[in-house]
């Protein structure tokens, strides 16, 4: 069987279309840049690392190591006057805190810079798996909520425990305002749904 004349026109065609076009379709491209999801982490193989990547997880708004710094049986314990304010509190655990983080980095401002100052630390080891974090804070946080102020502040005690895998977490978090300045509770409280 003979193949038509006008088969092998229009196929010869196409052909020098494609190859005249300047398109050279059978090279390579230059690859792209991987994406980076792992952001700024530090393998946590000390309670200082933990809080290093907490800061780092906050200025990078990094929902991933945000929670990865977290123990699976987080517990937070908000400020006095956020608990008898809200009834949200019962129950807060890794998954209400990583549902806050991500509609705050969600709600942040373009040329925004957030961050996280720790002052007046006492770091307290209370034995080879269980450390403490007692700090004042000031967080910064530029989202687009007018009705929220964007600087909160309070004291914070963290309970930074290594796990089974040797790795450490933020097991317990304890909040308490300072005066009548809106706390890191209350900017859960705002954020959280």
């Amino acid at each position: 069987m003979t193949v038509p004349t006008k088969c092998i026109t229009r196929v010869l065609t196409v052909l020098v279309l494609i190859s005249g076009s300047g398109c050279d379709i059978f090279s390579t491209r230059t690859p792209e840049p991987p994406i980076d999801t792992q952001g700024r982490f530090i393998q946590p193989d000390t309670p200082e690392q933990v809080i290093q990547n907490i800061q780092n997880a906050i200025q990078d708004l990094n929902t991933q190591n945000y929670r990865r710094s977290l123990g699976s049986n987080f517990s937070f314990q908000p400020t006095a006057t956020a608990e008898a304010r809200d009834a949200i509190w019962s129950g807060w655990s890794q998954t209400e805190e990583e549902q806050y983080f991500s509609t705050i980095a969600a709600s942040i401002s373009q040329s925004g810079t957030q961050r996280l100052e720790l002052n007046d630390q006492t770091f307290t080891l209370i034995d080879d798996s269980r450390s403490v974090l007692d700090a004042t804070y000031v967080l910064v946080f530029p989202h687009n909520r007018s009705s929220f102020p964007q600087t909160v502040q309070g004291r914070l005690s963290w309970q930074i425990e290594r796990s089974s895998d040797g790795l450490w977490y933020i097991l317990n978090w304890i909040d308490s305002e300072i005066g009548s300045e809106s706390s890191w509770s209350d900017l859960k409280a705002a954020f959280v749904s």
